[in-house]
């Protein structure tokens, strides 16, 4: 076996070692770090957001000096629970779980499955059986399907800059992430919106992109190469309140390992359900992609629109 299998087999194993310890694991401290996301959005100076900022040091850009979340530091929206098995709030125990496969499909490979990363989720609900807590991470996997796009030269990795899920309309929803895994960077911006927005570290690129004008589709910005400032159209999310996306950073070589991101929602009793592309993975650096996955989500929630290939 090569270096690239066992590390790939390695990350595997070490999903299904959380997955097997979540049976065992008591719940942890407190629903601090949470942070709800109204429907309506966010009021902001010249308008309304979707999104609200996390931690402002990771943004996107050469310049940008990530610092990590820790508790009293940069901890907007970030929670600190054991391991990512546990529960992130003291009396939510887990419910359901699940490794799954990103597999890419699109003109830039080709057309041939690429197996790009695992998504682990979690569901935790409390002991009233009234909330339930929705969570996820992502690993890039290394091997031989790790360059999509085998007829550029170099390697072609998959740099995930958002993780969104969908399910959601017409609930009340809060946020949260972990940033758990050495590499994990933390969240940049979390939004009530089916949008992923560009985010480049030069003029024109705002932190918490307005809702006007009306852009609904996956990905907004622009999709070449050139440092050119976006037109205002180019940095806009419309409020979608079935969606909950997370900007964030995940990809090979560096950061292979996402933080774990959290949506807290009502449930009732009824066991969530597995629907077939409520999760999605974009890549908002050109070229624009989008890769879906099945996910959980609430018991009736709908998942919509229908993902576009590539993006």
């Amino acid at each position: 076996m090569g270096i690239s299998e066992q590390w790939s087999k390695g990350m595997k194993n070490h999903a299904y070692a959380l997955l097997l310890a979540a049976g065992l694991a008591p719940g942890v401290a407190s629903a601090a770090g949470f942070v709800d996301l109204p429907a309506s959005g966010f009021n902001v100076n010249d308008g309304i957001s979707a999104y609200t900022i996390c931690n402002a040091t990771a943004k996107p850009g050469k310049q940008s000096r990530r610092i990590k979340a820790t508790p009293g530091q940069h901890d907007e929206c970030a929670v600190f629970p054991a391991n990512p098995a546990q529960a992130p709030i003291d009396g939510f125990n887990i419910v359901t779980h699940a490794v799954r496969t990103a597999v890419m499909n699109n003109t830039y490979t080709g057309g041939i499955d690429k197996k790009v990363a695992t998504v682990t989720e979690f569901v935790w609900r409390n002991a009233s059986q009234a909330e339930c807590i929705y969570g996820a991470s992502v690993v890039a996997l290394l091997g031989t399907d790790a360059d999509y796009d085998t007829e550029k030269p170099g390697k072609q990795y998959f740099r995930i800059s958002d993780f969104a899920r969908a399910g959601f309309g017409g609930l009340p929803v809060a946020a949260a992430y972990y940033p758990h895994a050495v590499t994990a960077e933390p969240v940049y911006r979390i939004g009530r919106t089916y949008t992923a927005v560009q985010y480049r570290d030069t003029d024109g690129y705002v932190g918490q992109p307005l809702t006007t004008p009306v852009f609904n589709r996956s990905i907004n910005g622009i999709n070449t190469a050139a440092a050119t400032s976006p037109l205002p159209e180019q940095q806009s999310a419309s409020l979608n309140d079935g969606w909950v996306n997370f900007a964030t950073a995940i990809g090979l070589p560096k950061r292979a390992a996402s933080s774990v991101f959290y949506v807290k929602s009502t449930c009732t009793s009824a066991a969530p359900q597995t629907v077939p592309d409520a999760i999605r993975l974009r890549q908002t650096s050109p070229p624009f992609i989008e890769v879906s996955v099945p996910g959980f989500a609430p018991a009736g929630g709908a998942v919509g629109p229908a993902p576009v290939k590539p993006y």
